[in-house]
C-alpha cells in the first residue's frame, strides 16, 4: 500500500482536521514534537515543540498523513507529485471533490473521461495536487 505523507510548514494540524472534515473521518490522530519521550531522538527546539511530528487522517480511500518540517525547510507542494484518489463510489467522490475545490483550484472538472466514467483535477488549498477517478461504473 502506498500512503500520501505530507509535509507542511507549521499548519499540519490545521490541516489535518481540515482534511478530516474534507473525508467525514474520524478525528484525526496528531503527535507533536514537544510529546517525543526524553531520549527518543534528537532534542527538539524549543520553537518546534508545538508543531505536529506526525498525524494521520483515517479517510474512505485509505491513510492520509502529514507532518510539519522542522523551521527553514521547504514545503513547498511539487506540479510534480498527485494524490490520487480512486473509489467506486461517484457520490463520494464528488462530495470530496467540490469540498477539496472549496478555496482552491479546480484544474480539470470532474466528469466522465475516454478512461474513466468520472476524473478531475485539483489544486487544494494547501497548495496540493489533487486528482480523483471512478475506476468502473458503479
Amino acid at each position: 500500500m502506498i500512503e500520501p505523507y505530507l509535509s507542511l510548514g507549521g499548519n499540519a494540524a490545521e490541516a489535518a482536521a481540515y482534511y478530516a472534515g474534507v473525508f467525514d473521518a474520524p478525528e484525526p490522530y496528531v503527535m507533536r514534537y514537544g510529546e517525543i519521550p526524553p531520549g527518543e531522538m534528537e532534542e527538539v527546539p524549543p520553537e518546534a515543540a508545538q508543531l505536529v511530528m506526525h498525524a494521520n487522517v483515517k479517510t474512505y480511500g485509505g491513510d492520509l498523513m502529514l507532518a510539519d518540517a522542522m523551521p527553514g525547510s521547504d514545503t513547498t507542494p511539487s506540479a510534480g507529485m498527485w494524490i490520487t484518489l480512486s473509489h467506486t463510489d461517484q457520490n463520494r467522490l464528488r462530495e470530496t471533490f467540490e469540498r477539496l475545490s472549496r478555496e482552491g483550484e479546480v484544474l480539470s472538472p470532474l466528469e466522465p473521461s475516454f478512461f474513466s466514467p468520472l476524473y478531475g483535477q485539483l489544486r487544494d488549498k494547501y497548495g496540493f495536487f489533487w486528482m480523483l477517478m471512478s475506476p468502473e461504473e458503479p
